[in-house]
């Protein structure tokens, strides 16, 4: 048995088919991004200011709410997070780092408050 530390508690994954595993470890990396998302939707200004340094409109922290919260109800992508995974199956305990799971969030946020630009050629 394997076990997992994530946001605020461990979770435990039997030894089991492969497929089943790995469908265990996404249950639990979705979970995790999902609880560092609902930690940061309680004061998104001040993470807003913090990471960006910047303030946004409340229709602005709407649209970035709704993004955030469609991220947080999606499965995450396994071959994003292909090195955390690799680290799971090889350990029999393991704490999920939080920063890259900060980097897809940040990467998320940073397109909607900074589009890029259509060029005309």
């Amino acid at each position: 048995m394997k076990s997992v530390r994530i946001a605020s508690t461990v979770k435990h994954i039997e030894e089991a088919d492969h497929n089943i595993t790995l469908f265990r470890i996404q249950e639990i990396l979705s979970e995790h991004r999902s609880m560092l998302i609902t930690g940061l939707l309680t004061d998104l200004p001040t993470y807003l200011q913090f990471k960006f340094y910047t303030k946004v409109d409340k229709e602005m922290q709407g649209i970035l709410r709704d993004k955030l919260f469609e991220l947080s109800n999606s499965k995450v992508n396994l071959d994003r997070y292909n090195e955390i995974v690799e680290e799971i199956k090889k350990n029999s305990s393991y704490r999920v780092p939080s920063s890259e799971f900060f980097k897809e969030i940040d990467l998320l946020l940073d397109a909607h408050l900074n589009p890029t630009q259509l060029q005309l050629m």
